[in-house]
C-alpha cells in the first residue's frame, strides 16, 4: 500500500516536472511556484452500506492540517503558446497545475448513527469511532479569469491582480486507524473531485509575484471500515463528503 503511494505521488511531480523541460519558446509566459498553507474539513457525515442496510454517521469531526505543494501556471499572452497568436482578450486567462499534499485526521470521537430502515425505537444510537489518520493527494487543473491594477512600463498587465479559477481534480487518500475499538482498518481510493479559488496576486519584480488565496475542494472518498456501536460491532463500505477550506500563501517565478 505504501509503495502505491509512493509510485502515484512521484508519478504527479514526473508530470509536473515534464511541463518545466518543453521548448523554451513556450516559457514566455510560464511560472511555477511554491504553496504552503492551513487545510480545514468542515463537519460532516459518513454513508455506510452494511449488509442490507445503511448507517449514518453524523457531524464526523476532523482536525485542521498544514497544506503544501507546488503550481505551474502558464499565461495566455499575446505572444503566444509555441507559435499561436491569440486574440488580445486571450490575457486576461491563464491556466495551472496543482500538486498538494496535506495530512488528514478524524480524532477518536463519539457520533451519533442513523440507520435504514431502522432497527432502534429511534433509528439513532451512539457510536465511538477510534482516531483515524493518513492524508491526501491532490492532482488539479484550474483555469484562472484575471485582472491587472497599477501597470507601470515593466509590467504592462498591472502589479496587483485578482483573479478567481475552478477546475476538476483526483484526490488519492490513505487511511489508517489505531488499533482497538472503533475503526480498526486502512483504505485508499482515487476520487474525482472540484477546486475553486479566489485570490490575489502581487508583482513583486517582473519575473516574481506573491499571491494570498483561498480555495475550496470537493471530493467523495471511500473508505472500507469496522467500527463498534452500542448494538454491536459492524463493518462496511462508508463514502464521506470533503469540503476542505484552504487558505493558501504562494510564491512564484515568472519566466
Amino acid at each position: 500500500m505504501k509503495s502505491k503511494s509512493i509510485n502515484l505521488l512521484f508519478s504527479l511531480l514526473l508530470m509536473a516536472a515534464v511541463s518545466l523541460i518543453i521548448p523554451d519558446v513556450s516559457r514566455t509566459a510560464m511560472w511555477v511556484g511554491g504553496q504552503i498553507g492551513v487545510d480545514i474539513v468542515a463537519d460532516g457525515d459518513i454513508k455506510y452500506n452494511i449488509e442490507k442496510r445503511t448507517d449514518r454517521l453524523k457531524n464526523v469531526y476532523s482536525d485542521p492540517r498544514f497544506i503544501g505543494g507546488i503550481i505551474i501556471g502558464y499565461d495566455f499572452v499575446k505572444e503566444g503558446f509555441l507559435g499561436y497568436d491569440y486574440p488580445e482578450w486571450m490575457k486576461y486567462f491563464s491556466v495551472a497545475l496543482n500538486v498538494n499534499h496535506n495530512a488528514f485526521t478524524q480524532p477518536g470521537q463519539t457520533v451519533r448513527a442513523q440507520e435504514f430502515p431502522r432497527r432502534t425505537p429511534t433509528g439513532q444510537f451512539p457510536i465511538r469511532i477510534d482516531k483515524s489518520y493518513g492524508y491526501v493527494i491532490e492532482l488539479s487543473l484550474i483555469f484562472i479569469a484575471k485582472y491587472g491594477f497599477l501597470p507601470t512600463a515593466e509590467i504592462p498587465f498591472g502589479r496587483l491582480i485578482p483573479y478567481v479559477g475552478v477546475g476538476p481534480g483526483l484526490f488519492f487518500t490513505e487511511t489508517d486507524t489505531d488499533v482497538g475499538v472503533g475503526w480498526s482498518s486502512s483504505s485508499d481510493n482515487l476520487e474525482p473531485g472540484i477546486v475553486a479559488e479566489a485570490g490575489i496576486r502581487y508583482m513583486v519584480l517582473r519575473n516574481v509575484s506573491v499571491d494570498a488565496a483561498f480555495r475550496y475542494r470537493y471530493f467523495y472518498p471511500s473508505f472500507d471500515r469496522s467500527y463498534l456501536s452500542s448494538i454491536g460491532p459492524y463493518r462496511g463500505v462508508g463514502r464521506m463528503v470533503i469540503d476542505s477550506f484552504n487558505a493558501m500563501f504562494r510564491v512564484n517565478y515568472h519566466f
